[in-house]
């Protein structure tokens, strides 16, 4: 069955048009991040704060390098031999390869976050995140050997469509895993202590929204159908499905926006920056009836940390615990 026939063109200006309206979201997202930060200097960790702060340079340099494209295509080769059409397919032109080399690097910093994240959630466990870091640093040799292609005289090579495929591929691997590997945990610690079958509907919301931030589902499946329209594509551009461009230069914005909700979640106190992200407690309280019962806490917010208390959520301001209650003896 023949694939349906989407130019390179037109499949640029949509993409300049998405990619435009992430920006947006990221700069609202990153103004609230930013803002939270600098007022709440408890939460300051510079590792982080420099990663997003840098991931949103690289995101507004991309979305330059994207409109830039879009004139010198329709505007300035508009009247040369093939049009715009030839020259956005020419991935050998400068501007193309300073927006592609953004994008690699995009990537190995979105991978490197979430790798750090899981890592954190695990409650920093080496052996967790060992094969997702071989598979980040993969994705980066791959990624940066595809650029490398873009500078040899004839950059259309099935080694250059190895190289790509490689990247995406591995890149797509990792967040699967590291996304599996962080809900997994998440879903396991509330689940033994019964967080999804108690207490009002607001906790599950929640308990669903944290999981989805926290795990990164977006960027997973994001990443996932990036590959499938990748493995579609025809590898000069020229004909065929180039739907793979609409969401190769909305990635960049995409992979900026997901790290930067965790960390403003962390900010905003619905988790946490350190290990503590996801810990369990369990004490013993007074009933109204004089009899006693075991309350299990798993905490989700900034200063829930083990050793601190967390039986009640009001100790932590901004806070919330899921709990469940089990009757003990009179």
């Amino acid at each position: 069955m023949a694939l349906p026939n989407f130019p390179i063109d037109k499949s640029y200006l949509i993409a300049a048009w998405l990619a435009s309206a992430f920006w947006g979201a990221f700069t609202v997202i990153f103004a609230f991040w930013l803002a939270t930060t600098i007022t709440r200097p408890q939460t300051r960790s510079w590792l982080p704060i420099g990663a997003v702060i840098f991931m949103y340079g690289l995101a507004t340099a991309h979305i330059s390098c994207v409109l830039a494209r879009i004139i010198q295509a329709f505007i300035v080769h508009i009247n040369d031999e093939g049009g715009a059409i030839l020259y956005l397919a020419d991935i050998g032109q400068p501007l193309n390869r300073s927006k592609d080399m953004i994008y690699v690097t995009m990537i190995v910093l979105a991978d490197t976050i979430l790798v750090w994240r899981c890592f954190m959630v695990w409650n920093k466990n080496y052996y967790v995140i060992a094969v997702p870091s071989i598979m980040a640093l993969a994705t980066a040799i791959s990624g940066y050997g595809a650029i490398a292609r873009y500078y040899t005289p004839n950059p259309y090579t099935p080694t250059s469509v190895q190289w790509a495929e490689g990247m995406l591929t591995v890149s797509m691997a990792t967040n699967i895993i590291v996304t599996l590997l962080t809900a997994g945990k998440i879903w396991k610690v509330a689940h033994g202590l019964g967080a999804m079958s108690f207490g009002p509907s607001q906790r599950r919301y929640h308990y669903v929204i944290l999981l989805i931030v926290e795990s990164g589902v977006v960027m997973a499946a994001s990443k996932t159908l990036e590959f499938l329209l990748f493995m579609l594509a025809p590898n000069d551009g020229l004909d065929g499905l180039n739907a793979l461009y609409i969401v190769m230069d909305c990635m960049p914005q995409i992979m900026g926006i997901c790290p930067t909700f965790i960390m403003l979640a962390v900010n905003r106190g619905f988790t946490s920056s350190g290990s503590q992200a996801y810990v369990t407690s369990e004490s013993m309280k007074q009933s109204p009836g004089g009899g006693k019962h075991v309350v299990n806490t798993i905490a989700f917010a900034t200063g829930s940390a083990e050793g601190v208390k967390t039986d009640d959520a009001s100790d932590n301001p901004g806070a919330y615990a899921l709990q469940t209650m089990k009757d003990g003896d009179n």
